[in-house]
């Protein structure tokens, strides 16, 4: 199995490349220390069929940016930065990787924020297009599967960890079901154990990972 890690830097994605092993895994991202150089800003089809011209087994796209300001705080630019690292250049990528790969295993790493909205409108509106779009993209090949994963808070991320509302976090942290966030370790474990699964059975499906914390019948 060849796998393509599209977003190297995060703590999940250094966790992922350690328990699928380097040799297994092709990184893409902006540093140096990726294999392969992208800017997500950029989802020319020029830059996309540069990025993905070799075909892989299995796409995990692991990239995010999440502004700590509402969009009305926004400028134009920061509005478009958003939906275009967070929704937009998955989404062509997607359309590139479906069109030319009839064996493509895709896995979005979204978020609950699709869902349940966010203080960055921006973010918000991204992941929930991922939400919509994963649904309904039909997949021409057998072979071929599409899933978004979204997690809940992740204890272990910088996301969590550069938050400025600390307050904000540990009552979140205490009013969970589980009374304690997700860890990448977890998140890594889930995912490999779907990846490690041949069937394609499962596609066009949005898989959460939130302890229950939507549940509300009791």
């Amino acid at each position: 199995m060849n796998v393509s890690l599209i977003g190297e830097s995060s703590n999940l994605s250094k966790k992922l490349i350690n328990v699928i092993g380097r040799n297994k895994v092709t990184t893409f991202g902006r540093s140096e220390n990726a294999d392969i150089q992208f800017d997500a800003e950029d989802f020319s089809i020029e830059s996309i069929q540069r990025v993905f011209k070799e075909n892989y087994e299995v796409y995990i796209f692991n990239i995010g940016f999440l502004q700590p300001k509402r969009i009305v705080d926004q400028t134009e630019s920061e509005v478009i930065k958003s939906l275009s690292i967070n929704a937009l250049f998955i989404i062509k990528s997607c359309e590139y990787i479906l069109n030319n790969n009839e064996n493509a295993r895709i896995f979005i790493i979204g978020s609950e924020s699709g869902r349940k909205g966010s203080f960055d409108t921006s973010y918000f509106l991204s992941k929930a297009m991922l939400r919509a779009y994963v649904r309904q993209r039909a997949l021409k090949k057998k072979d071929q599967q599409l899933i978004l994963i979204s997690p809940s808070t992740i204890e272990d991320s910088r996301m969590t960890s550069e938050r400025e509302d600390r307050d904000v976090v540990d009552r979140y942290r205490r009013e969970h079901p589980k009374g304690c966030f997700l860890y990448n370790d977890e998140l890594v474990n889930y995912l490999t154990d779907i990846i490690s699964n041949k069937s394609t059975y499962l596609t066009n499906c949005e898989i959460e990972i939130n302890g229950g914390k939507f549940a509300r019948m009791s």
